[in-house]
């Protein structure tokens, strides 16, 4: 009977999703109750608010991830896309040209990420190293290691710190994005392409799907949505600089991807799962923070955290 019902508990906790869900409501009730004002609407709305740069490199990164492949050079794009929008402010474009020129070289960057890896079959990891090299170095070259300064009242400011009906605008932009892709993800031929090449490329290849034209797209998506984030970051704080995205940032959004069920090897991942790990990584963080945590030891507590809940879910899986 205990055997039994073991099984059954295995099965439950082994839906996509629930383990994970179940560690955040944990770790939501352990931070309410060593800090109650943790649960105060303002904060909970900053802890989203906080992780929609994360959030949003991290759902066009589940794509590259369930194809098999990794992009490390979310940081850099991250970067440079702030510098392209300050420079087009200086040529005196307007804000829709700016953010179309920054979110067009994210794509471009991510175009040629794919085109190595899908084209010429060079392995993601050497391609996205080095490509992570020639964007910030680039990005050194044209700005500089200082902050520009981004022109005010222009409107531009108002992607990183607007408000619509007492959300912010980022918060707005990271959910529509997440709904978007979580739909191609789910109803798109694309999005069941993306699982088909990840899951069994040489299969896919010879079912007569466009192989290397997914694995394209799913790091011109990635490159896009690296360039948005680094424009609502660089609209909160009215600054650009080649410094942004600094090291550690590919970590965190690989990390959210990983927690939320995507495998490394590819094939399966959920958007809605790379939310679920976002917003954990995001409560982690507003919690040490409000425990008033050293920063030091925050990077201890965060990835015995991390790894915790990745064992948990791959025990709940069945170790694989």
């Amino acid at each position: 009977m205990i055997g039994r019902l073991s099984q059954l508990g295995g099965v439950w906790l082994g839906r996509p999703g629930f383990g994970l869900s179940a560690s955040l409501i944990a770790l939501v009730a352990i931070f309410a109750i060593l800090s109650p004002e943790f649960l105060h609407i303002d904060n909970l709305v900053g802890v989203v608010h906080r992780v929609t740069t994360t959030g949003i490199m991290a759902v066009g990164m589940t794509f590259v991830i369930m194809t098999g492949g990794i992009d490390l050079t979310v940081g850099p794009v991250l970067a440079i896309s702030g510098l392209v929008a300050f420079f087009t402010f200086e040529g005196s474009a307007s804000v829709p040209l700016s953010v179309l020129g920054a979110i067009g070289t994210g794509a471009a960057i991510g175009a040629l990420n794919g085109a190595a890896v899908a084209y010429l079959r060079l392995p993601p990891i050497i391609v996205t190293l080095a490509m992570l090299s020639i964007v910030r170095g680039t990005a050194l070259i044209v700005g500089g290691p200082i902050l520009h300064q981004l022109p005010e009242g222009a409107g531009y400011e108002f992607i990183g710190t607007g408000f619509l009906f007492g959300v912010p605008v980022s918060v707005w932009i990271f959910l529509a994005l997440a709904m978007l892709t979580a739909f191609v993800q789910r109803r798109s031929a694309f999005g069941l392409e993306v699982a088909a090449v990840g899951d069994n490329e040489r299969a896919a290849f010879l079912s007569g799907r466009p192989v290397r034209l997914v694995k394209t797209l799913t790091y011109v998506i990635c490159g896009a949505t690296a360039a948005l984030a680094g424009l609502i970051q660089s609209s909160q704080v009215y600054t650009a600089s080649a410094n942004f995205g600094e090291f550690g940032t590919e970590l965190d959004v690989i990390a959210a991807v990983v927690l939320g069920g995507t495998s490394l090897q590819g094939g399966r991942g959920s958007i809605l799962g790379t939310v679920m790990g976002v917003l954990f990584l995001g409560v982690v963080s507003s919690g040490l923070n409000i425990l008033d945590v050293p920063v030091d030891v925050q990077l201890i507590a965060k990835g015995l955290i991390i790894v915790g809940a990745l064992s948990a879910r791959a025990g709940t899986q069945g170790q694989i």
